[in-house]
């Protein structure tokens, strides 16, 4: 049996909110999940520069556990500053994470009912 080196990741820079988006006259519906832990990542030149090329600024990236209830497109809330959800690629950490590349949301979404 080879011995494999596991990158064992915690999930203690802050949390934030993923909400589905509803339709894009700026509303957003009931939460996905309310409190999702993450972990900050560095945007990685090549990650940055494709996604630039595609039209897509990505402005942050975090690290989720797998069990998280988030999807792309998602609306993403960190500290009151609204990002969509630009890409999502799943990580063979220990334990398994979700790699969320976020890009700010271009309008600002509205909680349905207001």
């Amino acid at each position: 049996m080879l011995k494999r080196k596991a990158e064992f990741v915690t999930f203690c820079d802050g949390w934030g909110t993923s909400y589905e988006i509803i339709d894009r006259r700026y509303r957003a519906g009931q939460p996905r999940q309310e409190v999702i832990h993450f972990r900050e990542k560095t945007v990685g030149e090549r990650r940055y520069w494709d996604a630039y090329v595609n039209g897509i600024e990505i402005t942050r990236i975090i690290a989720v556990p797998e069990a998280t209830r988030v999807e792309f497109g998602d609306l993403f809330v960190i500290e009151g500053v609204q990002y969509v959800v630009a890409q999502k690629q799943r990580q063979d950490t220990q334990p398994a994470s979700w790699l969320l590349s976020l890009q700010s949301a271009p309008i600002e979404y509205l909680e349905k009912g207001t």
